[in-house]
C-alpha cells in the first residue's frame, strides 16, 4: 500500500515538473516586445548558391520573424519566412548589433574580385539606418558577423531552399535507372 501511493505521488510530482518547464518557457518568452523598427538583411549576387540569395531579420509588420529566398535565372523565386519568438530575436539582433553596424561603411578588405559574390547590407534601428557592400568570396571580419547569425537563424530546423540536385544530374540518375 504504501509503494503504491509514493509511486503516484512521485508519478505526480514528474507531470508537474513537466508541466511547469513548458510554463516557465511560455513565461520567459513572453517579454514585452517593443520592435524598435529593427530590421537587418543581406542579399548576395552571383553567390555560389543561387544568383542571388538573401536573409532578412525584421519586426514592424508581421511582429518578429525572419526570411530567406534564393533566386536563379530563369526560375521562380522561392522564399520562406516565418515568425520566430521574441527571444530569438532579441538574440539574433544583439550579435547583429555587437557588430558596431552604425561605422561599418563599404568592405575595404574584401577581395573586390568582379567574380566574386557581393553582399549587400541593410540594417535600420528607430535610429539609425546604414547600407553597405562588401565583395569576395566569403566575408571578412566583421561583415561575417553580420551574415552568420542571420544565416544560422533562418536555417535553424528548416530544410534547404529549392531541389539542391542540378537537372543534369537527375538526368544521368534516370539514364542509369533499367
Amino acid at each position: 500500500m504504501r509503494s503504491a501511493s509514493w509511486l503516484g505521488v512521485s508519478t505526480a510530482m514528474l507531470a508537474a515538473s513537466c508541466g511547469a518547464s513548458a510554463r516557465d518557457q511560455a513565461r520567459r518568452e513572453a517579454v514585452g516586445f517593443d520592435c524598435k523598427q529593427r530590421m537587418a538583411s543581406y542579399t548576395t549576387a552571383h553567390h555560389m548558391s543561387g544568383d542571388e540569395i538573401g536573409v532578412q531579420l525584421d519586426c514592424a509588420e508581421k511582429g518578429p520573424r525572419i526570411t530567406r529566398w534564393k533566386a536563379d535565372r530563369g526560375s521562380a523565386r522561392l522564399e520562406d519566412s516565418h515568425p520566430i519568438s521574441p527571444v530569438e530575436f532579441e538574440r539574433v539582433w544583439a550579435e547583429v548589433d555587437g557588430t558596431g553596424w552604425r561605422n561599418m561603411t563599404d568592405c575595404a578588405n574584401g577581395s573586390g574580385d568582379k567574380r566574386d559574390p557581393l553582399y549587400q547590407f541593410d540594417i535600420k534601428d528607430e535610429v539609425d539606418h546604414k547600407q553597405f557592400t562588401c565583395q569576395g568570396a566569403t566575408m571578412p571580419y566583421p561583415y561575417n558577423d553580420l551574415v552568420d547569425p542571420l544565416d544560422l537563424a533562418s536555417q535553424q530546423g528548416r530544410k534547404q531552399l529549392g531541389d539542391d540536385e542540378p537537372a543534369e544530374l537527375k538526368a544521368l540518375d534516370s539514364k542509369k535507372k533499367p
